[in-house]
């Protein structure tokens, strides 16, 4: 019977805490639900957890990735947008993971 010595438990031990302890680990994903509503854009921004992202940025871009208007979430998430002219799209990019997109289109 294999027996791991007290250096290979160590080292398995620091690599398992450090995975718990990565933001990679507890990450999830990011979320944007977009609906028309009274001729404006109203967005959730959230985590794929169900909890809502507050207080981060959503950016409206061209479709060549030119900024078009950066708006901050509110308590609830939430943002509303004024729809630019044209063909646009929305993401929520937190910084890990893949952003989240809504495409004008989809409305």
């Amino acid at each position: 019977m294999f027996t791991p010595s007290l250096s290979i438990k160590r080292t398995l031990l620091t690599g398992s805490v450090l995975a718990l302890l990565s933001s990679k680990a507890l990450a999830h994903y990011p979320t944007l639900d977009c609906i028309m509503l009274d001729q404006n854009i109203q967005c959730v921004a959230g985590y794929s957890d169900g909890s809502v992202a507050f207080n981060e940025a959503v950016q409206v871009l061209t479709y060549d990735d030119v900024l078009i208007v950066t708006h901050t979430t509110n308590d609830d998430g939430e943002v509303v947008i004024i729809p630019p002219k044209g063909e646009y799209y929305i993401v929520f990019n937190p910084g890990h993971e893949e952003p989240a997109e809504f495409d004008y289109a989809e409305f």
